[in-house]
């Protein structure tokens, strides 16, 4: 199942500073697929490998099992925290699983890795139009010659609210009635004023507005410039500094125990998360069954929270069964309609008439998936580079310093900018130089 390399990751930037600084820093390597034809793959038996930073991977195990059952499948799960760092020492190591599973927030750090197999060698590309572009696209290396990840799932950012206390308010509380409410600022703002009367709010921290910002668009553009300073960020910047002047957020982490709390008692009667929200929040709160809803976000915003996808190690000795996987997992299985989030296949989304019309009694009723369904359609998943992880940090840093400091957004943009350019900059030019013609 596994075997090392023969070439480890030879090829670096020319210069090392990527390297030093992210870890992440290896060019594409160009590795011949060792593709079999589904009536030449080995029936004789299989041991396969799969790699995940999530666990629950039981139900796929046992069909894929079912199918091909001279397979044994072992999926391994590790930290969120720490899976990345492990796949990466794994591809230089040559000591690889059949298959890695990575999120969006890290796929970044491998679209410059060598030890990946480009998936359109496998025949990828007959599945293109059963994907969005967008979600499509951002699976591939930065230099866009090869497709390292096959999407799995992608979760949009919607809004989760009590709608007891919407009501208790005078404020609307059906879902689309309150999302057009809020795509008004001034009106998420009397929310948020109206709530704070009785030390209830609508947000944690000023910043989380920004976040849903950030969520809509990359720190770069398609040319590694900076992408934020503009009139849309500048009018969310002094938003946010309103809301931060008028101490409307509740400043306690919901990840706590006392964050927690304040969703149990309903002092936090908002919350801004992704697909996987609503089961965070039955998890927190069951004593508040039927007294939630979700809807879109504020601002007339459609934000990616996160997408799932699968790659495949050069160092794989079982490539024709690991492509025979990612094929199963992300285009058979979700026909099953197992599961709440909505499949990355678009034939799987509506295949299963049954989970178009389930009903969530803990929302109130609420189809939870068909909302996911339309809001997934709306939101646009961006390009993805081995600097997002640092830029963001930086743009984070600098935006709550300036929030803080009371200084005008222009300038917080402005210093952002600067100080991404004067960290990272000899690292953005070397990302510059693989890019197409087109996009320099």
């Amino acid at each position: 199942m596994k075997k090392r390399m023969t070439s480890m990751l030879s090829m670096l930037f020319a210069a090392a500073a990527i390297s030093g600084c992210s870890g992440n820093a290896t060019v594409q390597v160009e590795t011949p697929p060792a593709v079999e034809k589904i009536s030449e793959r080995s029936m004789e038996p299989v041991q396969l490998e799969v790699w995940a930073y999530y666990a629950g991977w039981e139900s796929i195990e046992e069909g894929f099992e079912e199918k091909y059952p001279n397979v044994d499948l072992t999926v391994k799960a590790f930290p969120f925290d720490a899976y990345a760092t492990v796949y990466k020492e794994a591809l230089a190591s040559g000591e690889t699983p059949d298959v890695m599973v990575v999120d969006s927030e890290q796929f970044g750090q491998f679209t410059t890795i060598a030890g990946l197999e480009n998936l359109a060698d496998y025949g990828a590309e007959q599945y293109r139009a059963d994907f969005r572009e967008s979600l499509w696209d951002s699976n591939y290396s930065f230099d866009g010659t090869s497709m390292i990840g096959f999407p799995y799932g992608s979760s949009t950012l919607m809004t989760y609210y009590r709608a007891d206390i919407m009501e208790q308010y005078g404020f609307p509380s059906e879902p689309e009635e309150l999302a057009l409410f809020m795509e008004n600022p001034d009106n998420w703002l009397a929310v948020a004023r109206a709530l704070k009367k009785d030390d209830r709010y609508i947000a944690q921290w000023a910043t989380e507005i920004t976040a849903l910002y950030d969520s809509t668009q990359g720190v770069f553009d398609e040319s590694m410039a900076f992408r934020r300073n503009n009139e849309t960020y500048r009018n969310a910047l002094d938003f946010v500094k309103k809301v931060h002047e008028e101490g409307l957020v509740s400043l306690v982490d919901v990840w706590t125990e006392a964050g927690s709390q304040t969703v149990r008692d309903g002092d936090l009667a908002m919350l801004y998360m992704g697909t996987w929200g609503a089961d965070q929040i039955k998890a927190w709160a069951p004593d508040t069954s039927g007294k939630w809803r979700a809807t879109r976000l504020p601002f007339h915003l459609y934000g990616w929270s996160n997408s799932t996808s699968f790659m495949l190690p050069s160092a794989s000795d079982q490539k024709a069964w690991a492509w025979a996987f990612i094929e199963y997992a992300a285009t058979e299985w979700p026909l099953k309609g197992i599961g709440g989030s909505v499949p990355a296949y678009i034939p799987a989304r509506e295949a299963n008439a049954a989970k178009l019309e389930e009903t969530d009694d803990f929302f109130g009723g609420q189809r939870l998936y068909v909302l996911n369904m339309q809001l997934t359609e709306n939101m646009k998943e961006h390009r993805l580079t081995p600097l997002d992880g640092r830029a963001k940090g930086i743009w984070s840093q600098a935006v709550n310093k300036g929030i803080e400091r009371k200084k005008d957004a222009a300038a917080i943009i402005a210093e952002a900018e600067q100080a991404i350019l004067t960290e990272m900059g000899k690292e953005i030019d070397i990302l510059k130089s693989y890019l197409p013609k087109s996009s320099q």
